[in-house]
């Protein structure tokens, strides 16, 4: 008895096991899964160009790596629609493509102002993006940036699909991904990171989350990704996962990127995080600074890209001005 006793425990616990790795491997609900950690495409072998990994039997791939070396913005790069944001202007003057290998977004209170298409006193800011540029769906999506330490405004890195105002599909003809938004000056080891989808208005939907990551975020230079698969975006901190989610269904749409900065006279801004008070000046201006951003792509994902006219259930409502 005991021989078989022993031995239908040892089957039943090979079987567990045997289950519980086919059940890693198939689909599952992912919403809200935080990873201690997550394998990124730099521990991978990395190919200089599509074509590269093709040949090779596929894989990870570069598509953007842009180190803003130059005195000017890089070619794939533009600044954010110029004009009245919200409270902010968001003008092309406050961005400096500086000589030292980093791009500054810089915001202040300004009355002095000279530009044909903002006023001569308010708060100004801006952001670059690849709107018209650059697009793409899935992948790897990572910056080395410097976060402003000022009160009353926060940074941001995120993609968002020109499509994102389509209803009917939620979230996979195109969404908004916050990579990162850093309102947290007063709370500085936490950060936020969202999904948006079927547009800004009646019937927006957002799924987000708040992490404290136990890192003063604030303190020099930290690095932010996100890994977008087809089965759910995965987001990282300086190489380490911190949420996975699958909110909106994943969007299949490409995406362009943008880094910006905004500007709220409220007490409270995103994620509730308290903001302060603005009060960056020219001569205390708020900076935003940015290294790097690299992305990568790979061969497996390819074949899931779709466009949002791949998605007849969905009607595609105007963006709101400012979007």
């Amino acid at each position: 008895m005991g021989k078989i006793y022993r031995w239908m425990v040892t089957g039943v616990l090979s079987l567990a096991q045997t289950i519980a790795g086919w059940m890693y491997m198939l689909p599952r609900p992912v919403r809200d899964q935080v990873l201690p950690a997550a394998a990124v495409p730099g521990s991978a072998q990395l190919f200089a160009d599509r074509g590269t990994a093709a040949t090779s039997g596929g894989g990870w791939y570069v598509t953007m790596q842009e180190d803003f070396a130059g005195n000017s913005l890089p070619e794939l790069w533009v600044p954010s629609p110029h004009g009245l944001r919200n409270t902010e202007y968001w003008c092309p003057q406050m961005i400096n493509a500086a000589e030292d290998g980093t791009l500054k977004i810089n915001a202040a209170y300004l009355d002095d102002h000279n530009c044909p298409d903002c006023p001569a006193a308010g708060d100004f800011t801006g952001g670059i993006e690849t709107r018209g540029t650059f697009t793409q769906a899935f992948g790897y999506f990572e910056t080395r940036c410097k976060l402003p330490k000022n009160e009353g405004l926060w940074a941001a890195f995120w993609l968002q699909a020109e499509s994102m105002p389509r209803i009917g599909a939620q979230g996979r003809d195109g969404s908004e991904i916050d990579i990162f938004e850093s309102s947290f000056l007063f709370e500085p080891t936490k950060l936020g990171n969202c999904v948006h989808w079927d547009g800004y208005a009646k019937w927006h939907k957002e799924h987000g989350r708040v992490t404290d990551t136990g890192i003063d975020l604030y303190d020099g230079w930290h690095t932010y990704g996100l890994l977008w698969s087809p089965e759910c975006y995965i987001f990282f901190v300086d190489g380490k996962a911190v949420w996975r989610t699958n909110a909106g269904g994943v969007s299949r749409v490409p995406s362009f990127l943008r880094l910006t900065v905004e500007i709220r006279h409220t007490e409270l801004g995103p994620y509730g995080a308290r903001l302060g008070e603005f009060s960056s000046t020219r001569e205390n201006p708020a900076v935003f600074e940015v290294d790097y951003v690299k992305v990568y792509q790979h061969t497996d994902y390819e074949k899931y890209i779709r466009a949002a006219e791949d998605f007849p259930a969905g009607w595609f409502v105007k963006p709101e001005p400012g979007n």
